[in-house]
């Protein structure tokens, strides 16, 4: 009896906070850690997510091919629906000029955008490498008429240096539909692209620009002496 009478004592002593404290105070401290890794874990995954939204200005919702450095051009041939003057493509670059086109479709919000940007630009390249630029636009498909694509330069103040309309052989060479598609074509009598996209933000500037160098650069027209 004394025997059961000490098991129980010691029984009840067990739950005694004072005679397990140490032990009671070591499961707190590990549970307090265990918390603390847990709330670094979700801190550190609102930053992740946070720095990707901060991101997003980036993106664009355009389709969009890759980025490439140097590619072949596609020939062509087409009229300058504002002085009813044929233009070939390779005949230009190998007069040395380099040539930013953008390809718009009549009625696409981002298109205006991209050629107002692209006005901006343009006329910065050309006093910075004078007799070198050109700027086209072209219709991407072959339905719009001159009268319609006239209207929209028009109404938008553009000022291209020449227009054209039944671009859709051009386009699909470049990736397909995906409006606007900007190139940046050049190389002399080699025929290089040194820029295309589809999609444009105004963060395109400085690569356009940096294209539009090189394409400078290496760009002779083979009807001068060397």
């Amino acid at each position: 009896m004394n025997q059961f009478v000490g098991k129980k004592q010691h029984y009840f002593s067990l739950l005694d906070i004072s005679y397990e404290k140490p032990y009671f105070c070591n499961i707190m401290k590990n549970y307090i850690t265990l918390f603390s890794i847990l709330l670094s874990i979700s801190f550190s995954n609102t930053v992740l997510a946070q720095d990707y939204e901060q991101k997003e200005e980036d993106h664009t919702h355009n389709f969009s091919i890759p980025e490439s450095t140097i590619y072949n051009t596609k020939n062509w041939v087409n009229t300058n629906v504002l002085n009813q003057q044929k233009v070939e493509l390779w005949n230009m670059l190998d007069s040395g000029y380099v040539i930013i086109h953008e390809y718009f479709m009549i009625d696409c919000r981002p298109c205006i955008t991209a050629g107002k940007g692209l006005e901006k630009v343009v006329a910065s390249l050309k006093a910075k490498y004078p007799g070198k630029i050109k700027y086209y636009q072209t219709v991407y498909e072959n339905e719009s008429t001159e009268k319609m694509a006239k209207k929209w330069v028009k109404e938008n103040k553009f000022n291209p240096d020449a227009l054209f309309i039944n671009g859709a052989d051009e386009v699909a060479f470049y990736g397909g539909m995906g409006m606007p598609t900007i190139v940046v074509v050049g190389d002399g009598r080699r025929h290089k692209g040194f820029y295309k996209k589809q999609g444009y933000t105004p963060l395109e500037n400085g690569k356009i620009i940096k294209a539009v160098r090189h394409a400078v650069e290496v760009s002779k027209s083979k009807f001068e002496a060397e």
